[in-house]
């Protein structure tokens, strides 16, 4: 029976196990219970898809354990209400040859995969597909076939059209255009003769292609075999972002078919969470973080929302996933963290404290100097972090709690430290 979806109603994520550097130690190390945990914290935050990355090498190595693993993960997420959109061709990589490194050639050109080149060898990823689909085919918490992960040929992270877009900014010399587009169209060769196949052996699930852009939805000719449009998109402001979700729309609308992201959210691309995802719902676009977990890989400075414990690595995340954004109009207020004389107080209490704990020639008990002068700290600071008035990345509760769980903190560290955040709040509230 053929599969509905309402693909503007996905709030999905991309997935790696946290403890794994990379999709292909995932699945060698799979381990149910992390995955049960973190499609646990899936579910606490209402998201409802999770697209996981297939590297045929792992299958290649233990087909039985692999198969094994992909089952336990759609089923596992399932039972936490989370569909599984998984990527079966992780670059098309059957043929021998593509284990062996192969680098640039002397204009700059990335070397095709082997397996593209030499269609004799596609068999081997047909029967990877009829594998995939004996194991996982019926599962009712299959959503749909991502083809491929970023299949366009690019260089250096630049992918050339005849006329690029204006955002895309040429980081190399311009390579051969000719060979280039010669290299493009064996690719989109290869992928689409296997959308054709996957949607000939499993009709009742859709099939998509994860383009890195928009813009290559018609020049890869996969726009008519797909039953939806899929992209990725990094946009760096509102209106870039808004302006590729019209275009996705667009061409939505040309061929009749939904459209869906199933890539966004980079910090270091200045794709913040809470702006991709407002933009998104506003335009009715479903929608795949990258990625949920912040874990051990080289990504987790600038992609995942929580951490293996549980906690998160940006709140406002948190909220724009439950559909409230940061007000960002004119109607926004600035918090008053002395609208009730709080900060005279805590000036006070640190004064009197600082005296209290400040070594003299007597014989005072100071053995309890650390924790009174630490309890002022976090009087300051939680008005500070609640007003909004210090940055977060490094929270200073965080600090605070750091000097708590140290045996022998140094008192003067401490009270250097009060005098800082007591300076940095006085001036914030504008207090003398």
């Amino acid at each position: 029976m053929k599969v509905q979806v309402d693909y503007s109603k996905i709030r999905g994520f991309n997935y790696t196990q946290p403890n794994a550097f990379h999709d292909g130690e995932f699945w060698s190390n799979y381990d149910h219970d992390i995955v049960d945990r973190d499609m646990g914290y899936a579910e606490r935050l209402t998201l409802n898809s999770a697209r996981i990355f297939l590297p045929y090498r792992c299958y290649a190595e233990d087909p039985k354990k692999f198969l094994a693993n992909v089952q336990d993960f759609v089923r596992t997420a399932w039972k936490h209400g989370i569909s599984t959109n998984p990527i079966i061709y992780h670059g098309f990589r059957f043929h021998p040859d593509d284990a062996v490194f192969r680098p640039m050639n002397t204009e700059g050109l990335r070397p095709l995969s082997r397996t593209i080149e030499d269609p004799s060898c596609w068999p081997i990823g047909e029967a990877y597909f009829d594998a995939l689909y004996e194991a996982i085919g019926q599962e009712p918490g299959l959503l749909f076939w991502d083809i491929s992960n970023e299949p366009g040929y690019t260089d250096d992270f630049v992918t050339w059209y005849d006329e690029e877009p204006s955002y895309v900014q040429d980081y190399s010399e311009r390579p051969n255009m000719e060979e280039l587009r010669e290299k493009q169209e064996k690719t989109w060769e290869c992928v689409r003769h296997f959308c054709r196949y996957v949607k000939s052996k499993d009709p009742d699930h859709d099939i998509g292609v994860g383009n890195i852009f928009i813009f290559e939805t018609e020049p890869s000719k996969t726009a008519e075999l797909v039953d939806v449009i899929v992209f990725h998109d990094y946009s760096t402001t509102r209106a870039r972002l808004s302006g590729i979700l019209e275009t996705a729309k667009e061409l939505g609308k040309k061929y009749g078919k939904p459209v869906l992201d199933n890539e966004m959210c980079c910090l270091c691309r200045s794709n913040p969470y809470d702006m991709a995802i407002q933009l998104h719902n506003e335009n009715n676009i479903g929608w795949y973080l990258f990625e949920l977990m912040i874990g051990v890989d080289g990504w987790n400075r600038v992609h995942g929302v929580v951490y293996p414990d549980g906690t998160v690595r940006d709140p406002s995340i948190v909220s724009a996933i439950y559909g409230f954004y940061r007000n960002r109009g004119e109607s926004a207020l600035c918090s008053d963290v002395n609208q009730e004389d709080h900060v005279y107080r805590v000036v006070t209490l640190a004064e009197r404290t600082l005296a209290a704990t400040k070594h003299g020639l007597g014989t005072k008990d100071h053995s309890g100097d650390a924790a009174a002068l630490l309890e002022v700290c976090e009087y300051a600071a939680n008005m500070l972090e609640a007003g909004e008035l210090v940055p977060m990345a490094y929270p200073p509760t965080a600090k605070i709690a750091a000097y708590r769980r140290m045996e022998k903190p140094n008192v003067d560290e401490i009270r250097a430290y009060l005098y800082e955040l007591l300076d940095t709040l006085k001036k914030a509230c504008h207090v003398l």
